[in-house]
C-alpha cells in the first residue's frame, strides 16, 4: 500500500496491523539442549484457531503412527472428548452484566440511556460472546457503533472476534488503543473489507477475493478518511481490548491434559474394539499318527473347512488336542485414569466437578464448597480485570448519545455468583433479617435485577395496603350503663 514506509501514517499503521495477524508470538522458555515446542512457533493466527478448535469440539486427533492414521482416522475422530467448554461455561454462567447505574441516574433500575443502549446492543449475549472470546483465546475486543448522523438510534455495542481484529495498547494509557484494525469478509459479493481505526478518524480499504491467491491480492483505499468526533477525551478510537489473565485461554495451560484425556479415550476404545473379536489357537498334531512322510500338510482351506464357526458345526479332532481362547482385558484401570485426569482438569480449572462428570452431584457439602471458593475467586478477578474496560465502552456510548458527561461516575451491576437453592435462599433471608435491606436480600440472595427487586418491593407494599384496608375492623367496645341506684 502507498505510503506505508512513512512511520505513523494511515498506511504504515495499516500494514504494521496485518503483519499482526501473522506475527509469531515472543519466545518461550525451555530447557537448555531442548528445541522449541512446535506450538510455541505458532503464529497468532495459528494459536487463536487452535484454541477455538478445542472449543468447539475440533480439538486435534490423537496421535497413531503414521501408517495407521488413515485406518484410524474414524476411530480417532470418536476418541475426542469436548471437555475445554466446560470451564469456560461455569464462568459464562457467573458473568452476567444486570445493569450500569451513574451518579445522574441510580435508581434501583440503573440509567435509563445505559438501557435503552443495552436493549439496541442485545447487551446480555453481546456481553456473553465478549466473555467466551476473552476465556477462550485470552483476548477479545468491544467497539461501539455510533447512529447515522441526524438519527434518534442509540449507539450500539458489538463484541468482535480476536481471528478478525487486532489493535495495538497505547504504552502511556493501557486501557485505550492507540490502533485498531477489524477486518470482514462477504462470500457473497467475494470482497474483503477492512477498517482502520486511529484516533479522531476511521479509513476503509478493501481488497477482491477472486483472480488471484488471496495472499498475493494487494489491499486498496476505499473512499476517503472519515472524523470520528465526540470521543476525544476517551482516545479518539470507539473500541477497546480486553485481556484475560496472563494473557492465555483459561484451558490453554492445559491442552497437553486435554490431549492426555482424547489418548486415554482413543486407548479405551481400540481395546474394546479388538477384544470384540477373541483369538483362539489348537494345541496339538491334527494330523493324528498319520506316519507317511509324503503326506502334504493340511491346507488353510482345510482347516478352515474343519473348524467352521456355522451353528450346530462340530468339530472332531485327533486325541490329545486342546483349545486355547484369547480373554477378555481388563478396561477398569483405562476407565479410572481417565476419570482421574478429568478431575485433574476440574481441579486446575477451579470447575465443578459436577458439571463434568454427573456422579460428582453426591460429593460431600465441604468439597463442593471448596470447588466454589475456587471459582468464585477467579471470577471475581475477571471481574475486576475487565470492569475498566466495560465502562470505557460505555462512556464512548453516553458520548455518541451526546452526553459525554453522563459517565464520569458509574458503577456496573453483575449477577449473582451462585444460583443456590430455594431452601439456602430462604435460610439465608431469616439469618440476613434485620441485617440487610429488602432490596439487598432480594438483589444479592434471591439473585433479582435491580429492577425486579424495585417492582417486587411495590408490589409487596400494594399487597400490605390493600390486605390491610380490607382486614375486618373490630366492634367498638360496649359502654357499661350506670346503676339505677346509683347516686350520680
Amino acid at each position: 500500500m502507498d505510503g506505508s514506509d512513512v512511520k505513523g501514517s494511515p498506511a504504515w499503521w495499516f500494514e504494521k496491523l496485518m503483519q499482526g495477524f501473522d506475527a509469531r508470538g515472543p519466545m518461550q522458555w525451555h530447557p537448555l539442549g531442548l528445541d522449541q515446542e512446535p506450538s510455541a512457533l505458532d503464529t497468532r493466527k495459528e494459536r487463536l484457531e487452535r484454541l477455538w478448535a478445542y472449543y468447539v469440539g475440533r480439538a486435534p486427533l490423537p496421535q497413531v503412527a503414521s501408517e495407521y492414521s488413515e485406518v484410524f482416522r474414524v476411530v480417532m475422530r470418536k476418541a475426542r472428548s469436548n471437555y475445554a467448554p466446560m470451564t469456560v461455561n461455569a464462568m459464562l454462567n457467573r458473568m452476567a452484566l444486570t445493569g450500569v447505574s451513574t451518579a445522574i441516574d441510580n435508581d434501583a433500575g440503573g440509567d435509563d440511556l445505559a438501557a435503552e443502549v443495552a436493549e439496541v446492543s442485545n447487551l446480555s449475549t453481546t456481553v456473553q460472546d465478549l466473555f467466551a472470546y476473552v476465556f477462550t483465546m485470552s483476548e477479545a475486543y468491544g467497539m461501539v457503533v455510533p447512529p447515522k448522523k441526524g438519527s434518534a438510534a442509540k449507539p450500539m455495542i458489538v463484541a468482535l472476534d480476536p481471528r478478525n481484529a487486532i489493535g495495538d495498547v497505547d504504552p502511556n494509557n493501557p486501557h485505550v488503543l492507540r490502533a485498531l484494525l477489524v477486518r470482514t469478509c462477504d462470500p457473497m459479493l467475494e470482497v474483503e473489507t477492512a477498517v482502520l481505526f486511529l484516533p479522531g478518524s476511521l479509513q476503509r480499504a478493501k481488497r477482491s477475493l477472486t483472480g488471484q491467491p488471496v495472499d498475493s491480492l494487494r489491499w486498496e483505499w476505499d473512499g476517503e478518511p472519515e472524523k470520528i468526533v465526540g470521543i476525544d477525551h476517551l482516545g479518539g478510537i470507539p473500541g477497546v481490548r480486553l485481556d484475560n489473565a496472563n494473557g492465555l485461554g483459561e484451558y490453554e495451560p492445559h491442552l497437553d491434559l486435554l490431549d492426555r484425556i482424547n489418548d486415554t479415550t482413543l486407548q479405551r476404545i481400540v481395546v474394546t474394539w479388538y477384544q470384540s473379536f477373541r483369538q483362539r489357537g489348537v494345541i496339538g498334531d491334527l494330523e493324528g499318527d498319520n506316519d507317511d512322510p509324503d503326506a502334504e500338510p493340511m491346507t488353510e482351506d482345510e482347516l478352515k473347512q474343519i473348524f467352521s464357526a456355522d451353528p450346530g458345526s462340530l468339530w472332531r479332532v485327533p486325541k490329545d488336542v486342546s483349545f486355547w481362547e484369547s480373554s477378555q482385558a481388563d478396561l477398569g484401570p483405562i476407565i479410572n485414569a481417565k476419570r482421574d485426569d478429568v478431575k485433574e482438569f476440574a481441579a486446575l480449572t477451579s470447575t465443578p466437578l459436577h458439571l463434568i462428570t454427573p456422579d460428582a452431584a453426591n460429593q460431600t457439602a465441604e468439597g463442593a464448597s471448596l470447588m466454589r471458593e475456587g471459582l468464585n475467586h477467579k471470577i471475581k478477578d475477571r471481574r475486576s480485570r475487565f470492569d475498566p474496560k466495560l465502562k470505557l465502552l460505555f462512556r464512548i456510548a453516553f458520548a455518541f448519545a451526546g452526553q459525554p458527561d453522563r459517565g464520569a461516575k458509574m458503577k456496573l451491576q453483575w449477577g449473582p455468583l451462585e444460583n443456590n437453592s430455594l431452601a439456602e435462599r430462604g435460610s439465608a433471608t431469616a439469618q440476613t433479617k434485620g441485617v440487610l435491606s429488602m432490596r439487598r436480600q432480594l438483589t444479592e440472595i434471591w439473585g433479582m435485577t435491580p429492577t425486579e427487586a424495585e417492582a417486587n418491593i411495590t408490589e409487596l407494599t400494594a399487597e400490605r395496603i390493600l390486605a390491610t384496608a380490607n382486614a375486618p375492623q373490630a366492634p367498638p367496645a360496649a359502654q357499661a350503663e350506670p346503676d339505677q341506684g346509683a347516686v350520680p
